[in-house]
């Protein structure tokens, strides 16, 4: 991703989506990307992208929003933030069973996981020095991995995948969203 002004600036849940999808295009080797719903839906969603979607030997990403709890600083500053849960898998073929074989896929979606969480760390950077306002107001967005851990992840909707997940929350100022 280039530290450049075709940055995505994120606004929104839109602008959100948009900037996650910004960084999968700068991750190689993702061949389905998706924006999973929550809930039921978000369940219902994900066996149909693991089922239809992804061929075996594929790897996937996938990335919903939770929830965006509100937090409010002494100076009457209002942010939002989006906790978002971001999975990189792989499904498996015929050879799943194999610990080498899984071992491989999981190296593989761990060494792109690990490149996504330095896009989005090169991001924070563009953000905090590039990024000062926006719409009249100081603009600060906040990029938390949620306890700093990348975790694996096995069997998905009844697919055998094998790879990773982290929890992201992204933050916000929604002041000119409340209150315009």
């Amino acid at each position: 991703m280039s530290t450049n002004t075709g940055m995505v600036v994120i606004t929104d849940l839109i602008t959100l989506k948009e900037f996650f999808e910004q960084v999968v295009r700068n991750l190689p080797g993702i061949d389905v990307a998706r924006t999973l719903s929550v809930g039921p839906e978000g369940i219902a969603e994900i066996a149909k992208v693991f089922d239809n979607d992804v061929k075996p030997n594929q790897t996937v990403c996938t990335f919903q929003v939770a929830e965006t709890p509100l937090r409010d600083n002494g100076a009457g500053l209002t942010c939002a933030t989006f906790a978002c849960t971001v999975m990189i898998m792989k499904k498996m073929g015929a050879q799943a069973a194999l610990p080498d074989v899984k071992l491989e896929a999981r190296n593989e979606a761990w060494k792109k996981m690990l490149k996504m969480v330095g896009l989005i760390r090169q991001a924070a950077e563009w953000y905090a020095t590039e990024v000062n306002e926006v719409e009249g107001q100081d603009y600060q967005v906040i990029f938390e991995i949620f306890q700093d851990k990348i975790l694996p992840v096995g069997k998905v909707a009844n697919a055998n995948m094998q790879g990773w997940l982290i929890d992201i929350d992204v933050t916000i100022p929604v002041n000119g969203l409340m209150y315009v």
